[in-house]
């Protein structure tokens, strides 16, 4: 009795020193896990959470915590991934996880080589741009001192000529192109020098224009050797208003001809005609369009046809018209009156590979040969009559288009003033002020379609 006594408290005895023993150890080691496996943790991919993998206790605290295992419930939540943490789910299967060394990386850097001496040929393209800048560069100082010079040295030649008919030659300023205190071109650009000259009768004026090549252009250059052009000077004299009778002239090169008489309006309207040079005793390079014979061959006398069919090479075309005003107007224009017209003789000269020698001289005497003999030109009454005639039909043409022109405009105005009245009137909330504007546009669309009669009065008998 005794004995089982004894058992019974030395059993309750070790029981309540093993409850005692393993409440302190829970107490305790809470966290001793976590400080004995800091290292061992496992990254989740497929979440933001971090799950720590539990560290295994020692065998003596197994032991220890046998006998107490079917009283302490440990209520752990849920791991989906916790599979992936058992060991025994993948046996035999070797681990993946490369062990982790304390060695840092080796980094192991090549010797490159340095090259000393440069390679230009990597440099071909800049070398390309800069020697074509240079190139460009070089030909405009080389065109623009070349042109400048063709300039003056026409000056040199031809001035001594230009000073015998007129009161005045060239123009003065700082961008003159000529001998030092000396009236001389004026520089429009780099290719284009103007001068005027004036005091003379016959002519208000004389107008000088030398078109030469762009040689300051590389580019010009260039295409100047696949399609050449000559250089050009431009003469343009206006005519007196009463020195002469009424006529349209031209005379020139084949092409340059029928493309002047196809752009200039005088030439499409009064001179529809187009002449071989042949008939006028002139070479078969050149054509005549005129608008009446009779001065065509009062104008192109002995003289002047010598002249042309020696020099016809340098002669591109003479154009002398009292009723000139440049291109035809486009069609698509509404001309609302007739243009303004001059009384002008047009010649452009092609000069040599000099810029103008000899060949001028001769081109410019018969220049002021053709203003004499302008002058004198004194028409027939049938022929004078036929060009007032045709002036007359060409000016009332031109008022029939300005009045039709007029009234296309009036009629638009109209029309754009009755869609903002219709805009205005549907803006409104007024269904019976929109019905009287409908039945009133009604009424007079109709009177507008229907045909206008004249009343006729019978007297009584």
């Amino acid at each position: 009795m005794r004995f089982q006594l004894f058992t019974l408290v030395l059993l309750l005895c070790s029981a309540l020193v093993t409850q005692a023993y393993e409440d302190s150890t829970l107490e305790d080691d809470d966290f001793a896990e976590f400080e004995q496996f800091d290292d061992e943790v496992t990254v989740n991919d497929f979440s933001d959470d971090v799950k720590e993998v539990p560290a295994q206790k020692p065998k003596e605290q197994f032991e220890m915590a046998d006998d107490a295992a079917d009283d302490i419930l440990v209520e752990e939540e849920d791991n989906e991934f916790e599979h992936f943490q058992d060991p025994e789910e993948f046996e035999g299967f070797p681990d993946s996880t490369p062990p982790r060394s304390s060695e840092q990386p080796k980094i192991t850097i090549s010797k490159v080589p340095i090259i000393v001496r440069p390679r230009w040929d990597a440099y071909w393209l800049e070398g390309i741009l800069c020697c074509l800048l240079a190139a460009y560069a070089l030909a405009y100082v080389v065109g623009r001192a070349k042109n400048t010079s063709i300039a003056t040295n026409f000056l040199k030649l031809h001035k001594p000529l230009l000073d015998e008919n007129f009161t005045l030659v060239g123009e003065t300023g700082l961008d003159v192109v000529g001998g030092a205190d000396e009236r001389g071109w004026r520089r429009e650009a780099e290719h284009c020098f103007t001068m005027w000259c004036s005091g003379r009768l016959c002519c208000e004026g004389m107008l000088l224009t030398l078109k030469l090549i762009k040689r300051q252009d590389l580019v010009h250059v260039l295409l100047g050797v696949v399609r050449p052009t000559p250089d050009t000077l431009l003469i343009r004299v206006e005519l007196s208003r009463d020195d002469s009778d009424p006529f349209v002239l031209c005379v020139g090169q084949k092409k340059i001809v029928t493309k002047l008489a196809k752009e200039m309006q005088d030439l499409s309207v009064f001179c529809p005609e187009r002449r071989p040079g042949e008939k006028h005793g002139l070479p078969p390079s050149l054509c005549v369009v005129s608008e009446c014979a009779e001065a065509t061959g009062a104008v192109l006398d002995a003289r002047v046809t010598a002249a042309l069919s020696q020099y016809h090479s340098h002669v591109q075309y003479i154009h002398v018209s009292d009723r000139y005003c440049g291109p035809r107007q486009v069609e698509e224009q509404a001309a609302t009156k007739p243009p303004e017209t001059e009384r002008v003789m047009l010649i452009s000269l092609a000069l040599g590979p000099d810029g103008g020698g000899d060949e001028v001289r001769p081109l410019l005497l018969l220049v002021f040969h053709l203003l004499e003999k302008i002058k004198r030109l004194r028409l027939s009454k049938e022929a004078l009559a036929k060009c007032e005639k045709r002036r007359w039909k060409v000016a009332e043409a031109w008022l029939r288009g300005a009045h039709a022109a007029r009234q296309e405009q009036a009629a638009a105005r109209r029309e754009e003033k009755r869609k903002q009245e219709k805009e205005k009137i549907l803006a409104e909330d007024d269904p019976e002020k929109q019905r009287r504007w409908e039945l009133k546009e009604q009424k007079r669309e109709k009177k507008r379609k229907t045909p206008k009669m004249k009343q006729l009065k019978v007297k009584a008998m």
